[in-house]
């Protein structure tokens, strides 16, 4: 049974929004979860220069401290900044991370409805290797994984592609891949990985030269989580 099945583009609208831009800490060395822990607030960022204030918040009622990501599971730059994101939380348990990937192109909907599938059956957690997957795809073999690879990925995790085939084509995980790609152009975000701490406060991609470190990029990031 061939698992997900292409979809159209949502909507070419969307492709004003730039395919993949450079991960948020493109200069910033993968630490250790200990390197990660939250750090004094010793200093203060500034708005237009560290982060930028979205215009339209998109917020999480049942969180109080969370990071939105929006990623493509087939961009290199979000695929090297897992690492960096995945130290962050491990380090702040209390942080809930929000995942939403927008549908920009075909192939963008078809990745988008893999994840959005998993998300929604509960199997989040596969979403680490999946990436991984992704990644050495692209590193051994110069492209991205087929239907084949999906179908072996989530029978070797015990699930039944069929059943996510539907889940992927469903309504629901329609309406949030339009959700996502509503959000990213309502608040003109132009790029993946984008973060946006507490739904209202997005890291900007080009950060200053005060953050040269993954212990600066953390310390920004618990910044805006105190911020108001």
């Amino acid at each position: 049974m061939t698992f997900f099945r292409r979809t159209l583009l949502l909507s070419s609208a969307f492709l004003m929004i730039s395919a993949c831009s450079p991960e948020p800490s493109s200069n910033t060395p993968t630490t250790t979860v200990e390197q990660a822990a939250p750090a004094a607030a010793s200093r203060v960022f500034t708005e237009g220069s560290h982060y930028t204030v979205l215009a339209n918040p998109v917020l999480e009622a049942a969180h109080q401290r969370y990071i939105t990501e929006y990623f493509w599971l087939g961009c290199p730059h979000c695929q090297n900044f897992e690492p960096t994101l995945r130290n962050y939380l491990q380090a702040n348990p209390d942080v809930v991370l929000v995942r939403k990937h927008p549908a920009l192109g075909e192939r963008w909907a078809f990745d988008a409805s893999v994840f959005y599938a998993l998300q929604q059956s509960g199997n989040e957690q596969l979403v680490e290797p999946l990436f991984e997957l992704y990644r050495q795809t692209r590193e051994q073999q110069n492209t991205m994984p087929d239907t084949k690879a999906i179908n072996a990925f989530m029978e070797q995790h015990g699930l039944d592609p069929k059943q996510l085939t539907e889940l992927a084509q469903s309504p629901a995980v329609r309406q949030a891949m339009e959700q996502a790609n509503r959000e990213m152009l309502d608040n003109r975000i132009q790029g993946v990985p984008s973060v946006v701490v507490k739904g209202k406060y997005l890291v900007n991609g080009d950060l200053p030269e005060d953050v040269k470190t993954a212990e600066d990029y953390y310390e920004l990031l618990n910044y805006l989580q105190n911020k108001p």
